[in-house]
């Protein structure tokens, strides 16, 4: 079974920022899934797939307040390059984290904490991310 990054994001309202302001992180435009009831949009970076999840039913977890954020995307490498998919999901969320829009929390596998951002403070702050 491989791993995934995940980034939970709060707020996650309008949709359409987030949808925006993902699709500039990434530097790929995401798109609408239909075919899959648990994505709502998706893009393709060419060596891995980010997969947006607009609501989800994430709970605490090892001390994670995974309710208190909106939204969802993984990262997933598709050759299982864990480093890469972890440089990968860094990447977007610190750019996602420069627009000081959004509370942030980025997990390996929702197991384990990486680090959290705030809009005030940007990224590095711990466990004092969530809203």
């Amino acid at each position: 079974m491989s791993e995934h990054h995940y980034v939970f994001v709060h707020p996650s309202s309008p949709h359409e920022q987030l949808v925006a302001d993902l699709s500039w992180a990434c530097g790929v435009q995401l798109r609408a899934l239909d075919s899959n009831p648990d994505v709502d949009y998706s893009a393709n970076l060419g060596y891995a797939a980010v997969e947006l999840e607009l609501k989800h039913e994430y709970e605490e977890d090892q001390g994670m307040l995974f309710e208190r954020y909106n939204s969802v995307f993984a990262v997933r490498d598709f050759d299982s390059d864990i480093g890469r998919q972890e440089a990968t999901a860094r990447q977007i969320y610190e750019r996602l984290a420069s627009l000081r829009r959004y509370f942030l929390l980025l997990t390996l596998d929702v197991q384990e904490f990486l680090d959290a951002a705030t809009p005030e403070q940007g990224v590095g702050q711990g466990r004092q991310a969530a809203p």
